[in-house]
C-alpha cells in the first residue's frame, strides 16, 4: 500500500455551480467509459464482480467504444457536468432494434448513468427530459428504454417521471439472463 503521498489530491467541487448540460463529442469518450463502467458495476456487481461483468465492462464501456458509438449519426450523448468534471450522461440511438414492433419507429434511451455522488440533485430528471425534447423534437412518437428488474432504484425513477411499464425484455450477458423491464413514454412532437 502507498503512503499518503501517493495519493491523488481531492478536488472539492463547488456544489452551489450551476450543473452545465451539452452534447457528447469524440473527446468525452474517456470519462464517459470510466464513469459509465463505475455505474455499471455499482448497479451490476452488487454482490461483488464476477469475470463475466467485467467482461461485459471491459468490452461494453471501452474507450474505443464510446468513440465509435460519439461518432455515429443516429447516437447522441447528452452530458450534464459541474466546473468541467462529467457527473453523467444520457445516451440514444434513433432506429435501434426495440424488443417491440410499437416502439421501432421511437428512440431509445439507451443508458441514462449518473454517479452515485450526484444522484438525487435533479441530473437524472433533466438529463431525462431533455431526451424526451430532444426525441419529440425529431418527430419520433415515443422514447423508451430497458431497466435491469433488480435495479429498483432505477424503475421508481422511471415511473416517477411517467414512463409506462409496457413488457418485459431479456439482457444476456456470457449466457447469464438479466431480466429488464421496458418502459416507454408517448411523445409529443414540438414544430
Amino acid at each position: 500500500m502507498g503512503g499518503p503521498h501517493d495519493q491523488p489530491a481531492a478536488v472539492q467541487l463547488e456544489l452551489d455551480k450551476p450543473i452545465a448540460f451539452r452534447e457528447g463529442h469524440a473527446g468525452d469518450a474517456l470519462c464517459l467509459g470510466v464513469l459509465a463502467t463505475q455505474v455499471f458495476l455499482e448497479t451490476y456487481a452488487t454482490s461483488g464482480i464476477r469475470p463475466d461483468l467485467a467482461r461485459e465492462a471491459l468490452a461494453v464501456y471501452a474507450v474505443d467504444r464510446f468513440r465509435e458509438r460519439l461518432a455515429r449519426c443516429e447516437t447522441r450523448f447528452l452530458l450534464a457536468e459541474r466546473q468541467g468534471h462529467l457527473l453523467g450522461f444520457a445516451e440514444t440511438v434513433a432506429g435501434g432494434d426495440a424488443p417491440r414492433p410499437e416502439l421501432s419507429a421511437g428512440v431509445e434511451l439507451t443508458r441514462l448513468y449518473v454517479l452515485r455522488c450526484a444522484q438525487r440533485m435533479g441530473i437524472g430528471r433533466e438529463l431525462l427530459q431533455r431526451t424526451e425534447a430532444f426525441a419529440a423534437g425529431c418527430g419520433a412518437p415515443v422514447l423508451w428504454l430497458t431497466a435491469w428488474e433488480g435495479n429498483t432504484n432505477a424503475i421508481a425513477f422511471y415511473l416517477a417521471q411517467g414512463l409506462q411499464d409496457v413488457g418485459r425484455a431479456t439482457y444476456r450477458i456470457e449466457g447469464q439472463d438479466y431480466e429488464n423491464r421496458i418502459f416507454a413514454k408517448s411523445l409529443q412532437h414540438r414544430p
